[in-house]
């Protein structure tokens, strides 16, 4: 009886003890624009709007969603939510974001993401790219982001491209751009063309969900793709994305680590695109995001942990 008390007794401490310490939802079913506000730019292109009829798209979704319209030859808008809390390098997160896209116009040889993610509300510019006049200008400090590049190249043979990674930009490093403390998978890696096995491109047109998900203990940040199904369960896309460890990534500074503070849909300008010919048109509409603070295990869980491990090998020598 005492070691079945015991057993109990820690596993209920251990719900406790793993419910996020924080956690934010957003499904788009009341206006968004109560809650959000444009932390770069502004809505004068209409590029973001709330459709409160939007159907449901999977069991278990809300009414309501929220529109998108990226064009990168227009100026960057940012649209933002407070997280009411504020995370770094040293903290566990997830972030995970139900979506779906089409692409009107990526040129081939020109690059522009599709994005989302974290940004610090104080510290984020909205200056992704630089432009001609001034390759340096980029001001992205302390971004999460999930990007997804959809161009194809032509420079390598066959042409490749639909860049997919995570993306990680720091603090600002010695007066330096955002590019001078810059993480992501860029490279084969990253190139969904090329893989073997796995997915070529993500698909347009359906649900999507996209996890990215930060070990604070490792420092390695995993974006996950899944389609959502019209019953709710989860089909895995087999990207062939590793995961990003920021203490092997050389544009890095550890010690200059990001801190964020804000939920972020971006859209971006990009400042050495033809505005005749945008580098991305495309429409994105988001159903759902959730983002929660895991708490890193602590001593008084590796304890409960061993009393059950105890209490099991007690009942066993019974």
């Amino acid at each position: 009886m005492f070691r079945r008390l015991t057993i109990g007794t820690a596993l209920a401490a251990l719900v406790v003890v793993i419910t996020p310490a924080h956690a934010l939802v957003e499904d788009f079913s009341s206006d968004p624009f109560a809650q959000w506000s444009f932390g770069a730019g502004d809505n004068s292109n209409s590029q973001f709007g709330w459709n409160s009829a939007a159907p449901a798209q999977y069991a278990g979704d809300a009414v309501g969603s929220l529109a998108v319209h990226l064009d990168s030859s227009l100026p960057t808008a940012r649209l933002d939510r407070a997280l009411g809390v504020s995370v770094t390098q040293s903290d566990s997160f997830a972030l995970t974001t139900r979506f779906s896209f089409s692409i009107t116009s990526a040129p081939v040889n020109q690059f522009m993401q599709i994005a989302f993610g974290l940004v610090n509300s104080s510290l984020t510019g909205g200056d992704r790219t630089g432009s001609f006049a001034d390759f340096t200008s980029d001001n992205t400090f302390h971004t999460i982001e999930f990007a997804y590049f959809p161009n194809l190249t032509t420079f390598t043979s066959p042409a490749s491209g639909r860049t997919l990674t995570p993306v990680v930009f720091g603090a600002q490093n010695g007066g330096g751009d955002a590019f001078a403390n810059f993480a992501s998978i860029f490279g084969n890696d990253s190139n969904l063309s090329d893989n073997l096995t796995g997915i070529t491109a993500l698909p347009e047109l359906v649900v999507l969900q996209a996890d990215l998900t930060f070990d604070g203990i490792a420092g390695v940040l995993t974006l996950t793709m899944n389609q959502v199904n019209p019953d709710g369960s989860l089909t895995l896309l087999n990207t062939e994305v590793p995961a990003l460890d920021l203490n092997t990534q050389f544009l890095y500074d550890v010690t200059q680590p990001f801190v964020v503070d804000t939920l972020a849909i971006m859209a971006y300008r990009d400042g050495f695109t033809d505005p005749s010919d945008p580098s991305l048109v495309a429409d994105v509409t988001f159903e759902r995001f959730e983002f929660a603070v895991v708490p890193e295990p602590s001593t008084a869980l590796l304890v409960i942990l061993g009393i059950a491990a105890a209490g099991l090998a007690g009942q066993k020598r019974r």
